[in-house]
């Protein structure tokens, strides 16, 4: 039966009505994510080859990420990054010039020459991240990695250090030899436990935590099995809620180092990491939760929350 003129214009509005009422109840239903400053990220040449650095850009906003500190392999493509983002990325320089450089950089002398280039001119705000490993190198005295320490200091930047070892004395002597260098310590040790966050914490003011890759497709260990925070990280959170910070680390099948036979498609899966965090970061009191999540990274970096 055909409606009469007068009966459809007055179904359209209703219409619209029901149609904005459904898109707004299913808005609802998916609450934004919390601000989030992610101290630990990387944009590598094979994370590149899936993920563009607009997209890059795009994945970080829409996990609400209000800055994100960013390392590349080699370390200049971070920059395709950082100059597009309008102040959200804040770029590292890496002593991984070149594209396999990991495990060698310690013997070129050019690293030194390009960090100092890099600051001087203002292209990056860190150095970072740099893997020193226990009984691989390199040797804490090796005059690479010191002569990165003193160029920290001098262009009073933060240097990220990752450290493989077994206690966190490695990282203390180094820490307070360099007693002007803002230390950022990746990953919380790696598989080191809180008390060593409480030692590094006690014995050098200069060093700041980061819990990038603690979560259980990395080195884990700050969840137990039913995806709880550990007692033993609760406390010392608590204790030093102005000493941590989270990160993101987007690096897929991590323990296999620079594989050239696929592509990293940890940018991917980023925002598992994010949510990863936020749900052990909501089991700490609000106040806490924000320090660790946002406001101590946007001190940190010289912003303001």
């Amino acid at each position: 039966m055909l409606k009469s003129e007068d009966e459809i214009p007055m179904r359209i509005p209703f219409l619209i009505t029901s149609l904005l009422l459904s898109f707004t109840v299913a808005c609802q239903s998916v609450p934004p994510k919390p601000p989030f400053v992610d101290v630990h990220t990387h944009y590598n040449w094979d994370q590149e080859e899936l993920v563009s650095p607009q997209q890059a850009l795009q994945i970080l906003r829409e996990n609400n990420v209000q800055l994100a500190v960013v390392f590349g392999t080699p370390s200049h493509n971070v920059l395709k990054l950082s100059d597009i983002s309008d102040g959200l990325v804040v770029p590292f320089f890496s002593p991984y010039i070149k594209g396999q450089s990991r495990h060698n950089w310690f013997y070129d002398e050019q690293v030194l020459q390009l960090a100092r280039a890099g600051l001087a001119e203002g292209r990056y705000h860190g150095i970072g991240e740099v893997h020193v490993v226990s009984s691989f190198g390199p040797r804490r005295d090796n005059p690479i990695l010191q002569g990165l320490l003193k160029l920290a200091a001098e262009f009073d930047v933060p240097f990220t250090i990752h450290t493989e070892a077994s206690d966190y004395r490695f990282l203390s002597r180094l820490c307070q030899q360099h007693d002007k260098v803002r230390f950022l310590w990746a990953h919380a040790g790696g598989i080191l436990g809180p008390e060593h966050s409480e030692g590094i914490l006690r014995d050098c003011p200069n060093v700041w935590i980061e819990l990038s890759a603690r979560d259980p497709k990395h080195y884990g260990g700050i969840v137990d099995e039913a995806g709880h925070l550990r007692q033993g990280w609760r406390e010392v959170l608590l204790a030093h809620p102005d000493r941590f910070m989270v990160g993101t680390d987007p690096v897929w099948n991590a323990h296999q180092i620079e594989r050239w036979y696929e592509a990293d498609e940890g940018w991917l899966h980023f925002h598992e990491f994010i949510d990863f965090h936020n749900k052990w970061l909501s089991e700490l009191p609000a106040h806490v939760a924000d320090q660790v999540r946002y406001k101590n990274g946007m001190v940190f970096f010289g912003r303001t929350p």
